[in-house]
């Protein structure tokens, strides 16, 4: 079977093939390799993007309240998505006027405390964060610059306490180490033993970024 796929040519030396969320397949090669070897490489491939695509569609049957926008997470809990005349989050439900209010209200009303948790989780594997902030990015959950400034992603809110905890502490593992090196990862399996089935789970709600 033929896979419809979007190449892009660089520098590198390797080929690579990912999956997309949506199931958009997007293959990097060097710009020497022809279309005839990506595409033998791609059907080499064959079995796992299968895979991954059946999977993926399972988790879009799953998350199908959320992607029609009548639902949406809240701490990891699904509440309704309900367009009205006010933004306002609520116990029951998330109220906005409309789909471009999601962000906004989210930094409006929970921001505050999620930066409090953010720096109870600071405290208590004692690592310092020049500030805290959160914003709306398009598809980062966070990051650390190199003035040890961590910005969130607003929709981080939405994960489960324990994927923010995770994400709050692998940025603040970047005030002490700014990339993913070996070293990197070591303190982060230090501060979170479980780090690997985090990262893991986290990319099930990578959607979310797409969304709003």
């Amino acid at each position: 079977m033929a896979f419809d796929y979007k190449i892009i040519r660089s520098e590198r030396k390797t080929i690579t093939v990912s999956v997309s969320a949506e199931n958009a397949i997007t293959v990097r090669c060097p710009y020497s390799m022809d279309d005839f070897t990506v595409d033998f490489f791609i059907n080499s491939k064959s079995e796992w993007l299968f895979k991954v695509m059946a999977e993926n569609n399972v988790k879009r049957v799953g998350s199908e309240s959320i992607l029609n926008y009548s639902e949406i997470f809240v701490g990891g809990c699904r509440v309704p998505l309900i367009i009205s005349d006010k933004n306002k989050i609520e116990s029951d439900a998330v109220y906005v006027k409309n789909l471009s209010c999601v962000k906004k209200s989210f930094i409006k009303f929970l921001s505050a405390d999620f930066i409090n948790f953010a720096k109870q989780i600071s405290a208590q594997v004692k690592l310092k964060a020049t500030a805290f902030a959160v914003k709306p990015y398009k598809s980062r959950w966070g990051c650390c610059d190199k003035k040890g400034i961590i910005t969130f992603n607003c929709l981080v809110i939405m994960l489960p306490l324990y994927l923010q905890r995770y994400v709050i502490i692998h940025e603040l593992c970047h005030t002490v180490h700014f990339n993913h090196s070996p070293k990197f990862w070591k303190l982060v399996a230090k501060l979170e033993p479980n780090y690997k089935l985090c990262r893991k789970n986290l990319k099930d709600f990578n959607y979310l970024t797409k969304l709003y």
